[in-house]
C-alpha cells in the first residue's frame, strides 16, 4: 500500500495554548493537520481547487522571506520574527500575482507547498480576497483567511471575508497593513498559523566556493553538547581547506555538506566573520547562515537550562604550526541559523575543537542486523528494516563519517530507490550516505548511535541484506553483505509463531508516545505478544 504524507508539521499537542516567543527553530516530523485538533472535513466548493503546481509566468525564485509570525507549538502559540524563509513570486500570464507559502515560514510547511492568488488593483499594488483555498491535506480543506489582531482576544482573530494588500516593486514584495493572512478549517476555525508585515526579497548573499584543486582535509570537530555538564561533548567531522591566508570550513549542516565559510590565517590566528550563507535547507524551508557568539548556560528562558547566545562579529581559532589542531576557546561559539539575524538555531558548536583526520583507505565494520530487525506485514503490503551501520573499520578504526555509506540488498541485488515510490526523493539513491534521511515521507531515517531504519514497499523476498561502502582515499571499500531470511508475513495481530497481542501502545515519529492511536495521519504502533516480543508498525490512516 502506497503510503502518502502531504503534510509536514511542527510536533505538537493542542493544549490550552499560552503565549511564548521562539527563539530557536522547532524540529519537524510527517503529521497532519488533523492530529491538532479535529478538522471540519466539508468538502471544498466544486469550484475551487488550491494552486499547488507552479503557475504560468515569470517565477522569482528562492526570495529571501521574512514575517512577523504565530504558530503552534507544545502547547503554546508562539510567536516569531521570521527571518530567512525562502519566498517565490510569479508574475502570472494572467495578470495576477502568486505568492508561494506566505503562512507561518517559520512554523509549517507541506511536502507540495501551495501558492496563494494576488489580482492587481493599480499602481504596483495587488490585493489578496480572501478566503482562498489553501490546501486539501488527504481529503480535509484548508483555507487561507484574513485575520486582524483583537486586544480583547490578545491575539488574531478571522474575518469572514476580507483583503490584503501587496505592493510588488522591483522584485520586492511587500504587504501593506497590518492584517495577518491565517490557516483556518473549513469552517473558519483558526489553527494558530498566521502571518503579518510579510516580505520577499531577492537573496543577495552568495555562498563561498572553494579555489578550484584546492586540498581538503577532514577534521573530527568536538564541541560542548550538554549546559547541565560542561564536560560532556559531541563530535562530527568536518572539512577544512587552507589556501595562504584563506581558511575555509565546511560541512557544517547536513542539508548542505558542500558549502564553506571563509576565514583568515594570520600568526597562529584563524577568525571567521559572521553571517556567512551556507544556501538553501529546504527541509527547514530557509536560508542558512554560520553565526558566531559567545554562549552561556540560559535557565530562564525555556524552563531548563540551555546554551543561549550572545552574537558577535566573530570567532577566533587557535592554530597550531602544522594545522593539526584548530581550537576555539569557551564562550566562543559557531551556529547553523535559519536567517542571519533573529535565532533559529539548526546545529549549535560550543566551544569548538578540531583535530585532523587522516583518511586512509579502509574496509567498514559489518551492518548489525539481525532477524529481530525485519518485520514483514502483509496488511500494509510493506517491510521494516533496522539496522546499525557502524562508523569504525573492520579493525575498530575510527571512519569519516561523511564518507560512508549503505546498500540494500535483495535476494542478492543491490536494491535502488526510486523517486516514482519513494516521495521523499529528488533522484533514484542506490548508495544511502550514512547521514541521509526522507524528511518528507519518514522512509529512510535515524534514530540515533548508528541505528537506521528503512521502508521497503514489497514483502517479495526471500533474503534481505545490508553492505557498508567507504569512500575514503579514492577507493570504494565495502564489507560482507549481511543477510537476513524473510520471516513469513504477518499482520498486526499475529505473529508467525501465533503469538498473541497483549498490548499495543502508539508513538509519533519522535517516539513521543500518544495515549491513543490518532484518527488519521501517520504514526508508530508498536504490539507486545504473548511470547515476550514486540513489533513496531508504520501505519498511515
Amino acid at each position: 500500500m502506497k503510503r502518502t504524507i502531504t503534510l509536514i508539521a511542527l510536533i505538537a499537542a493542542l493544549l490550552i495554548p499560552s503565549m511564548a516567543t521562539a527563539q530557536r527553530m522547532p524540529a519537524k516530523s510527517g503529521m497532519r493537520l488533523s492530529q491538532f485538533k479535529a478538522p471540519a472535513a466539508a468538502p471544498a466548493r466544486a469550484e475551487e481547487e488550491p494552486i499547488m503546481d507552479v503557475p504560468e509566468g515569470t517565477l522569482y525564485d528562492n526570495m529571501y522571506a521574512s514575517s512577523f509570525a504565530y504558530g503552534l507549538g507544545w502547547g503554546d502559540i508562539y510567536i516569531q520574527n521570521v527571518d530567512g524563509g525562502i519566498g517565490k513570486v510569479v508574475e502570472g500570464t494572467d495578470g495576477n500575482l502568486y505568492i508561494y507559502n506566505p503562512i507561518s515560514q517559520g512554523y509549517i510547511w507541506f511536502a507540495i507547498l501551495p501558492w496563494i492568488k494576488a489580482e492587481p488593483a493599480g499602481d504596483g499594488k495587488y490585493v489578496v480576497k480572501l478566503p482562498q483555498l489553501y490546501i486539501i491535506d488527504v481529503g480535509d480543506p484548508y483555507y487561507a483567511y484574513c485575520m486582524h489582531y483583537d486586544e480583547d482576544e490578545g491575539m488574531p482573530v478571522v474575518e469572514e471575508e476580507g483583503e490584503i494588500e501587496f505592493t510588488w516593486e522591483d522584485g520586492v514584495l511587500t504587504q501593506l497593513g497590518d492584517k495577518f493572512i491565517g490557516l483556518c478549517d473549513a469552517t473558519a476555525d483558526w489553527f494558530y498559523m498566521a502571518d503579518q508585515h510579510i516580505v520577499y526579497a531577492p537573496q543577495t548573499d552568495e555562498i563561498t566556493t572553494l579555489p578550484e584543486d584546492l586540498y581538503v582535509q577532514s577534521y573530527t570537530m568536538t564541541y560542548l553538547s550538554d549546559p547541565t555538564d560542561l564536560t560532556k561533548t559531541k563530535e562530527t567531522v568536518v572539512s577544512v581547506a587552507i589556501d595562504g591566508q584563506d581558511i575555509y570550513m565546511g560541512n557544517l549542516n547536513n542539508n548542505n555538506p558542500d558549502s564553506y565559510i571563509k576565514g583568515t590565517l594570520v600568526d597562529g590566528k584563524a577568525t571567521f566573520p559572521t553571517r556567512q550563507y551556507l544556501g538553501v535547507d529546504a527541509y527547514y524551508n530557509g536560508h542558512i547562515y554560520v553565526l558566531t557568539g559567545e554562549a552561556y548556560v540560559d535557565t530562564e528562558t525555556y524552563g531548563s537550562p540551555v546554551f543561549n547566545y550572545n552574537l558577535n562579529d566573530e570567532i577566533v581559532f587557535n592554530v597550531d604550526e602544522d594545522a593539526r589542531n584548530i581550537v576555539a576557546e569557551w564562550p566562543a561559539s559557531m551556529i547553523t541559523n535559519v536567517g542571519p539575524s533573529t535565532l533559529s538555531i539548526l546545529n549549535d558548536y560550543v566551544a569548538p575543537s578540531l583535530v585532523a583526520f587522516d583518511e586512509v583507505p579502509a574496509v567498514p565494520a559489518n551492518p548489525i542486523f539481525t532477524v529481530e530487525d525485519i518485520t514483514v506485514n502483509i496488511t500494509t503490503g510493506f517491510t521494516v528494516l533496522h539496522f546499525t551501520i557502524p562508523t569504525v573499520d573492520v579493525d575498530g578504526n575510527k571512519l569519516n563519517e561523511n564518507k560512508l555509506y549503505y546498500n540494500i540488498y535483495l535476494d542478492g541485488e543491490v536494491f535502488t530507490f526510486n523517486p516514482e515510490e519513494y516521495i521523499g526523493l529528488s533522484s533514484p539513491m542506490t548508495d544511502i550516505p550514512y547521514k541521509f534521511e526522507d524528511n518528507i515521507n519518514f522512509d529512510i531515517y535515524m534514530s540515533g548511535n548508528g541505528r537506521h531504519t528503512v521502508y521497503l514497499y514489497t514483502t517479495d523476498f526471500g533474503l534481505a541484506g545490508v553492505q557498508s561502502l567507504y569512500t575514503a582515499g579514492d577507493e570504494v571499500n565495502r564489507s560482507e553483505v549481511v543477510y537476513v531470511n524473510n520471516p513469513k508475513p504477518s499482520g498486526i495481530n499475529e505473529l508467525a509463531s501465533g503469538a498473541q497481542v497483549i498490548d499495543t501502545r502508539y508513538f509519533d515519529l519522535t517516539g513521543r508516545e500518544l495515549p491513543k492511536a490518532p484518527a488519521t495521519g501517520l504514526y508508530l504502533q508498536q504490539a507486545t505478544y504473548s511470547d515476550g516480543t514486540t513489533a513496531t508498525f508504520k501505519v498511515v490512516k
